[in-house]
């Protein structure tokens, strides 16, 4: 048996795929982007065919950066985005570009669902807030707008199940995680829920395979090991959806474990022992280990906040670091240090790509509130650090109603590189927060979960041990906490003083 494991994650914006050894030991990375087609506000789409591609690309990059060492790779398993929409024909083929987790185009249509089913009665079976982002609402769009489309659709598909099928899976597979996104599925049962099958008009052999994550489900075919490097014969295993994949590779698979993970979305999840009618707009969904669940709270822009940010209004500090051969984002970050720990009253509302948890507010927008001529590029950029914080302690707020017991908490994402944001976090959330070794989690979580499937490791928790190692904690400052509590209350009461009204009226005067 081989001594590596390969993760990949198949992301929002880009596709990383890393080899790891045994211990957890990073060996090699690669990475390749690709975008979204923003038709229209709230409409957003991706081209499977780009996407995939990209992705058996990076994977052969990586096997070249091994040393074509192919046969030492025991086994892979794959991160994948949730609450996509993948439309296929009886021969597997792509009716449709897929649509994105971040699309709300069912908003509209959401009247029309509530008639088949209280809000409440939904959120009681699936531990979801019934929102047009999840795949029931999107398939009834199909149905009552491309309805030529919709009848040459044979299946619905995850991405997890799209991709295990592109790299050699029999059939289509979902992790268990990702089946309360249908919109149709008993998480406390861990079955379908004929009641909401029956209601949205959905059966179930429209939908994939429920699988428990760290699952083979098939094995890399010549075709594919042409494209991507891997052996054939290598196993391919169900890995799971991004958070619950970063979970993993944070360790976060006990009651009690908290973490926070930033990336274009950004998440708050605890773990808990029994399934539960979640409050204030949380998820309630498997986790990675069975028996256990997750009550996930989603920020919808959450790190993306501050590639906007670089991309707008740091656009000096790029041009610098480019010509200087540095890196934009830490030159925002040493602006950013520069102003103090509330950015002189100045907060901002991360919601570029409408509200999560506890909103759900699809016609939510961001806002910078408190600025006056006292404000410069500093407090700017370092608002918007704070407010992504701020915007996930409310997230984590909502978790006091379910469960009040948070044993640790670890930070994970892109933003970890920066020492200032930790702080920020810990100052904001007032508890020490844990730093680990590899910060690419979900790349990490789906290489142990694959680790299991092909039986390197006989459970995920004998993955985790092996391979998941923390590098230090950071302590809050606890003056800093008490500027941050006073505003977190204004950062709530901002929101609700922009009434629904307001939201709404921007939202219709925004242009293709």
């Amino acid at each position: 048996m081989g001594e590596l494991l390969a993760g990949v994650d198949v992301g929002t914006t880009g596709v990383r795929c890393m080899l790891f050894d045994l211990q957890g030991t990073l060996v090699c990375s690669a990475y390749k982007e690709y975008g979204s087609t923003y038709l229209q506000p709230g409409w957003v789409e991706q081209d499977y065919n780009v996407m995939i591609s990209q992705t058996m690309a990076v994977c052969q990059q990586v096997v070249d950066q091994a040393g074509g060492k192919s046969e030492e790779i025991a086994s892979v398993g794959f991160s994948s985005q949730g609450l996509l929409t993948i439309p296929v024909d009886k021969r597997g083929e792509l009716v449709r570009p897929l649509i994105s987790w971040q699309d709300v185009r069912s908003q509209s249509d959401m009247p029309d669902l509530l008639r088949r089913v209280s809000a409440d009665d939904y959120c009681k079976i699936t531990g979801m807030p019934f929102i047009a982002n999840a795949i029931n609402a999107k398939i009834y769009w199909m149905r009552k707008h491309e309805p030529e489309l919709y009848e040459r659709t044979d299946r619905f598909v995850q991405h997890q199940g799209m991709i295990l099928k592109s790299f050699g899976a029999e059939g289509y597979f979902t992790d268990l995680p990702c089946m309360s996104f249908y919109g149709v599925w008993n998480v406390h049962e861990s079955c379908w829920s004929s009641q909401l099958l029956d209601r949205f008009e959905i059966s179930q052999e429209q939908l994939d395979l429920p699988t428990q994550p760290g699952t083979q489900v098939g094995e890399i075919p010549p075709s594919v090991a042409e494209k991507t490097g891997f052996a054939v014969g290598t196993p391919i295993c169900v890995g799971g959806l991004d958070q619950a994949c970063s979970a993993v590779g944070m360790g976060s698979i006990e009651p009690g474990m908290a973490i926070v993970n930033l990336g274009t979305a950004g998440t708050a999840n605890l773990v808990v022992d029994k399934p539960t009618v979640p409050h204030s707009g949380l998820v309630c969904h498997h986790n990675a280990v069975d028996g256990l669940w997750t009550l996930l709270g989603g920020s919808l822009s959450a790190a993306s906040c501050y590639r906007w940010f670089r991309d707008t209004i740091g656009t000096l500090e790029s041009e610098r670091a480019e010509q200087q051969g540095g890196n934009a984002y830490q030159a925002l970050n040493d602006l950013a240090a520069q102003a103090p720990a509330g950015s002189q009253g100045l907060i901002f509302l991360p919601y570029l790509n409408s509200a999560g948890t506890p909103h759900w507010n699809s016609d939510a927008r961001a806002a910078f509130i408190g600025l006056s001529m006292t404000h410069g590029r500093a407090e700017l950029t370092r608002s918007v650090m704070e407010g992504v914080a701020l915007d996930m302690h409310n997230i984590m707020m909502s978790w006091s109603r379910d469960a009040t017991v948070v044993d640790k908490l670890r930070l994970g994402g892109g933003p970890t590189n920066s020492p200032l944001w930790n702080q920020i976090q810990a100052d904001v959330y007032g508890r020490a927060v844990q730093l680990l070794k590899v910060e690419e989690t979900s790349v990490l979580g789906a290489a142990i979960l694959g680790g299991v499937g092909a039986g390197v490791f006989s459970s995920v928790a004998e993955g985790v041990d092996s391979m998941v190692h923390v590098m230090s904690e950071i302590e809050p400052d606890l003056a800093n906490h008490r500027i941050y509590s006073e505003m977190y209350n204004a950062f709530t009461q901002a929101y609700e003083g922009l009434d629904q009204n307001t939201f709404s009226i921007l939202a219709s005067l925004q242009v293709n």
